[in-house]
């Protein structure tokens, strides 16, 4: 769902130009939707930011269908 450009911060790395920061997936007959946002209070207030993770819980809970655009 979101990638993250690398040089943007320090800590562990990836070493590839698209690091992924929120996904999800289906795994062992659950949902998975995790995301390393949300660190500042300000994401709190980003309306982008609070309507994803509404979509997030809504798609884990099986109460929405999101088409993944890596699958054809």
């Amino acid at each position: 769902m979101a990638s993250l450009d690398e040089s943007s911060y320090q800590g562990k790395r990836m070493h590839t130009k698209r690091h992924p920061i929120t996904w999800f997936h289906n795994y062992d007959g659950g949902r998975v939707f995790y995301t390393g946002l949300g660190h500042t209070n300000e994401s709190y207030t980003d309306v982008r930011f609070i309507k994803m993770i509404e979509g997030g819980i809504l798609w884990a809970a099986d109460l929405v269908q999101i088409k993944n655009p890596s699958k054809k």
